[in-house]
């Protein structure tokens, strides 16, 4: 294993261990297995880090901050064209996603 591949798969185990964490769950590290177990048994985690996001992205969520009311959290929904609606993705910061995940 060359030290970027190394560097590479120690920053994954890191953010890995950061979100289990926060999630009040535990690092599960199994190949071909979901990365995360949440403290709830609600979701199957899967982990990606990267140094930065990819410029679409990027700019719907800025978007999605943008025009999201004071009172309001911003949720990006991703759709395929010619997909279910059922079938899109869902998009959270981080702590709006904790501030639901954690009420009890």
């Amino acid at each position: 294993m060359t030290t970027i591949q190394k560097r590479n798969r120690d920053r994954g185990k890191r953010h890995e261990r950061a979100i289990a964490k926060l999630l009040r769950g535990r690092r599960l590290g199994v190949l071909g297995s979901h990365d995360v177990e949440d403290g709830k048994g609600l979701f199957s985690v899967e982990c990606k880090s990267m140094e930065k996001y990819p410029k679409w992205f990027e700019k719907k969520i800025k978007q999605t901050i943008r025009n999201c009311a004071s009172d309001k959290k911003p949720l990006l929904v991703i759709h395929k064209l010619k997909q279910k609606y059922l079938d899109d993705w869902v998009v959270i910061r981080m702590e709006d996603f904790l501030e639901i995940f954690n009420e009890d």
